[in-house]
């Protein structure tokens, strides 16, 4: 295990996952190369190019086109892959059953029939695809709440209910399954966006009038029963938490209501702040630093809202900025990088 890193670059790759174009071994030898040796925490990987228009395939074509890719790029790398996917089951869900994987359930579904033991099963199964394919984090379960029937989160059917002791029951059920096969999981969206009518993808989203403290509930609930290694935030702007930061910019909500408050202490990530929600008010060097001081660990820029073959050497030139401004410090680096190596060493990946 790597508990003292030699250099800045090895704190600043580990908080770093990013997507990338390609679905082959080469595609994966290239996209290394690109890095000029720059390091890197994690992957995360599409089954469409949303970059395209119409959308085209991306990184997921079939079982053993992605096995093949998910292993060189696990191969290219001095220190051991997050290699994730946001595999929740029904609409959203990169690895489906036309491309020759197992069909799954949506998690409106599973909550609608309320069974733990049938979201177990699905859970185990989901599981199993994971870790046969290489990969080793799923973004889920969705720990939002059913609050608007006409979100575009419940919409495609991403919210289990509206009652935050079977969000929790099935979400727990989700995560020791998932462990179980060595996959990690990540609860979102902090702090809850099931009651906003809009979507961050596109743009500023504000709850404030909308938003309630029940959200918190199964995060709280899972927290205690220490079950959630990780959780993702929401780019929503309450004013109640925060009157002048969206959640994932925001030490309010990130550090004094996450960390203090609720006494989470495993991995934050970013939800992507290429969202416009982020990248249409900010740019990188205030949005990394404003992230790094709320207490993000990893910044998860999907790449596939907007393409940037050189999102990896942005982030490492703008993070050596920021400390030789000092705008942040290389403890706040050390300790999301303490967080992160222990979280992989939850499955044995470190």
């Amino acid at each position: 295990m790597i508990t003292s890193p030699k250099d800045k670059s090895t704190l600043i790759g580990q908080m770093l996952m990013v997507g990338l174009q390609g679905t082959s071994p080469e595609d994966a030898k290239s996209f290394f190369d690109s890095l000029d040796g720059r390091p890197i925490g994690g992957v995360i990987l599409y089954d469409q190019n949303m970059t395209s228009t119409p959308p085209s395939s991306h990184n997921i074509l079939s079982p053993t086109q992605v096995r093949a890719f998910n292993e060189t790029l696990q191969s290219l790398s001095e220190t051991p892959l997050l290699i994730g996917v946001d595999q929740e089951g029904g609409q959203v869900n990169r690895l489906k059953k036309e491309y020759g994987f197992p069909a799954t359930k949506s998690w409106a579904h599973l909550g609608k029939i309320n069974d733990v033991e049938e979201t177990r099963k699905q859970a185990e199964l989901t599981a199993q695809t994971l870790s046969d394919h290489g990969f080793n984090l799923n973004f889920a379960p969705v720990l939002d709440l059913t609050m608007n029937s006409s979100s575009f989160i419940a919409k495609k059917e991403r919210c289990c209910s509206d009652n935050p002791d079977i969000v929790y029951e099935h979400a727990k059920a989700m995560i020791d399954s998932h462990l179980n096969h060595r996959i990690l999981t990540v609860g979102k969206h902090f702090p809850g966006q099931g009651s906003s009518g809009e979507d961050t993808h596109e743009g500023f989203v504000d709850v404030s009038d909308s938003w309630s403290e029940i959200e918190l509930i199964p995060y709280r609930q899972l927290i205690e029963n220490q079950s959630l290694n990780a959780i993702m935030t929401s780019h929503l702007f309450q004013r109640g938490l925060d009157p002048d930061h969206p959640a994932t910019l925001s030490f309010n909500i990130l550090n004094k209501l996450l960390r203090k408050k609720l006494r989470f202490n495993g991995i934050i990530f970013s939800d992507d702040p290429q969202m416009k929600a982020i990248s249409d008010h900010y740019d990188l060097k205030k949005t990394l630093g404003l992230m790094i001081n709320a207490g993000v660990d990893i910044f998860c820029f999907g790449n596939n809202l907007i393409y940037d073959p050189d999102i990896v050497e942005k982030v490492h030139m703008t993070i050596n900025q920021l400390l030789e401004e000092d705008a942040i410090s290389e403890d706040q680096l050390r300790a999301s990088f303490h967080r992160i190596i222990n979280f992989k060493s939850i499955i044995g990946l470190v």
